[in-house]
């Protein structure tokens, strides 16, 4: 799956923990914690071509999962519920990548060591995949929206801004599009259409996983419209 996915599944997530446990600093946390497994693997692929050149190796495994959830049963602290987002980003990005088809990786070590061989010239392939994807975009700017929508408060706006009404306009013009493009995305996975202008580099898996996080979405912001304002935000 490509990055703006992944990031878009961690400011969702981050926002559904505000929800739970009423931290705002849910939604970075989720966010950073959903691209980390690429960071981390990738820059390890680089360094390790030999023993970890396959890019999706040690923060894409269920271990790391597991051993931050035993951490969090033997620690006593308020920054509990911060880890169990992390553990739970991490994780949904396991399933963003169909992890399971590489099950070597993803249980490592009970079936062996870590296989596979990173995309050649894997940066500039996944630059060009990213920008010349309007599905990316959408999620973009549906990440943008979050943002906006749950830390607008906190920036100084000065009174030239634009009203309320054109703001609240914008939010809603990118739940309707985040829904019209889930409904897309779904109908093109399960009748296997691929190479579209919504779905020039997605397949079957992907398009539905994409579809049914963009469906989702469009459910929790427009609820998101009309909750924020009664919720305290620390």
């Amino acid at each position: 799956m490509l990055i703006f996915v992944h990031i878009f599944a961690g400011a969702l997530l981050g926002l559904v923990f505000w929800h739970l446990t009423n931290d705002r600093r849910a939604i970075p946390v989720c966010i950073v914690a959903s691209i980390l497994p690429d960071l981390i693997d990738k820059s390890l692929g680089l360094l390790f071509p030999l023993v970890l050149g396959g890019g999706r190796t040690v923060f894409h495994s269920t271990i790391v999962c597991i051993l931050l959830f035993c951490l969090l049963l033997f620690i006593q602290s308020r920054f509990v519920p911060l880890g169990v987002s992390v553990a739970g980003a991490l994780l949904l990005h396991q399933i963003f990548d169909e992890m399971w088809t590489e099950s070597p990786n993803w249980f490592y070590p009970l079936l062996g060591p870590f296989q596979g061989q990173m995309i050649p010239e894997y940066i500039g392939t996944y630059f060009w995949l990213e920008i010349t994807n309007p599905s990316e975009w959408m999620f973009m700017i549906g990440t943008v929206a979050i943002l906006a929508e749950s830390y607008g408060n906190m920036i100084p706006i000065p009174r030239s801004s634009l009203p309320d009404t054109i703001k609240t306009g914008a939010y809603t013009l990118d739940v309707a599009g985040l829904l019209i493009m889930g409904l897309y995305l779904v109908a093109a996975g399960l009748t296997s259409t691929t190479g579209t202008f919504m779905t020039p580099s997605y397949y079957q898996i992907p398009n539905v996983t994409a579809g049914m996080l963009a469906l989702c979405s469009a459910v929790i912001m427009r609820g998101e419209m009309f909750d924020t304002p009664r919720r305290a935000v620390p």
